[in-house]
């Protein structure tokens, strides 16, 4: 079921939401470098086991966090262009529900599906 064009409110109220989200992964991007790396040295894996775990699983949270910050910064441009709330691959209005959960969602429901299927 296709959602509606978004007002004018909704896209400010958006766009609001998406530059504090951007802000936010911002700071854990710069904590989780200083967790992975130290203090501008990486962290030698072959010494404590625990250490090199927890540098490890911070460098894949930094990876999962900078796409995330990709998929706002994209949604910010896509405010900018007027294409924000539309699938990228059907061209649907998306609904506003989908946006409030993950207001950088670039495809409605039905085609992220497709897409997450066709992945594997």
């Amino acid at each position: 079921m296709p959602g509606k064009k978004l007002s004018d409110d909704d896209l400010k109220h958006f766009d609001g939401q998406l530059r504090i989200m951007l802000t936010v992964l911002h700071g854990d991007m710069e904590h989780l470098q200083v967790d992975a790396l130290g203090d501008g040295q990486r962290v030698e894996l072959q010494g404590d086991e625990g250490e090199g775990y927890a540098a490890e699983f911070s460098l894949e949270l930094l990876q999962r966090d900078e796409k995330t910050a990709q998929d706002v910064i994209d949604a910010i441009a896509r405010l900018e262009t007027g294409t924000f709330g539309r699938c990228t691959d059907c061209e649907n209005w998306l609904m506003k529900d989908r946006l409030r959960a993950m207001p950088h969602a670039r495809r409605c429901i039905s085609c992220q599906r497709e897409a997450e299927a066709n992945q594997f």
